[in-house]
């Protein structure tokens, strides 16, 4: 078993626990690699462990440990790619709620990857995608795509179809077009529906609509959904995951599916989804 190392070097406590790790894996002889930026972010010298570029990682270990919040999970989640390499986070942010491991729970957590004591659990991720010429590359994102006005304070009206039959049209701020994962990213603070992450749907869930009737919409993961919006200044923003953002014209249909490959998880915690949403949502209280 061989780990990668994958970390946000934006996080001080990073200095703190990973060397704990790193001490602690040569003292078991468990191999590891470690991304480059944090292989010199923790100043080790260049040829006391091995390192390399974060997109070699996945092809050069079994389980990657990721450190950081949320957003390091999802920035992982999209480096794994299709590989299938699971993913262990460890939560150095604030609210950890896909990065469910505390960073003391660490050293047990490997001890239990190494003797078997684990579950993968696989996460649907969904990919966007526009009419050629506009996109060179499609989006693929854990949480959500979001379709929203760029520079502009005025609202955009956004045209819906579900496998090219006509939803609706929302005079709104933009739409979220989410995961179930992405279901408590969001989607929630746009009071969208709760939803547990092995349901097989898609969540489409329109952000201040100038409405009273309209509500999010679940659909089933094997419909395609096609986005046309519209804006005064003929400008789009289109977003994935809150990380990738791009520019695209008014106008342009935008096609948004389940993705061809999910994301693994690897699952030592026994919290379920119910208690990560009483411990770090205070659901309920």
């Amino acid at each position: 078993m061989k780990f990668g190392i994958i970390g946000n070097t934006q996080k001080t406590a990073l200095r703190v626990i990973l060397p704990q790790l790193i001490r602690w894996l040569e003292e078991r002889q468990i191999p590891f690699v470690i991304d480059e930026k944090v292989h010199q972010f923790l100043n080790l010298s260049a040829s006391e462990f091995h390192s390399t570029a974060a997109s070699n990682i996945p092809q050069l270990c079994d389980v990657i440990i990721a450190f950081g919040g949320d957003g390091t999970i999802l920035s992982t989640a999209r480096l794994v790619g299709a590989s299938g390499v699971p993913i262990l986070g460890v939560n150095l942010g604030r609210l950890g709620f896909l990065a469910e491991i505390a960073p003391q729970e660490i050293f047990q957590s490997v001890e239990d990857i190494l003797a078997n004591r684990f579950t993968i659990v696989e996460r649907t991720m969904i990919e966007a995608s526009l009419e050629e010429g506009i996109l060179a590359n499609k989006i693929i994102c854990l949480n959500d795509v979001v379709i929203d006005k760029a520079d502009s304070s005025r609202t955009i009206l956004i045209k819906v179809f579900i496998n090219e039959e006509y939803l609706s049209t929302y005079s709104c701020d933009g739409l979220i077009v989410a995961s179930p994962t992405g279901s408590t990213a969001y989607s929630l603070s746009a009071s969208g529906p709760i939803v547990e992450p092995d349901v097989r749907t898609i969540i489409i869930n329109p952000i201040c609509p100038h409405s009273l009737s309209a509500r999010p919409v679940l659909i089933p993961d094997d419909k395609q959904v096609r986005v046309v919006a519209y804006a005064s200044n003929n400008l789009i923003n289109l977003c994935g995951d809150g990380q990738t953002v791009q520019k695209i014209p008014a106008g342009a249909s935008i096609f948004i599916k389940k993705a061809d490959h999910c994301v693994r998880w690897v699952k030592c915690s026994r919290k379920s989804f119910y208690d990560v949403l009483r411990l770090k949502l205070a659901w309920g209280e």
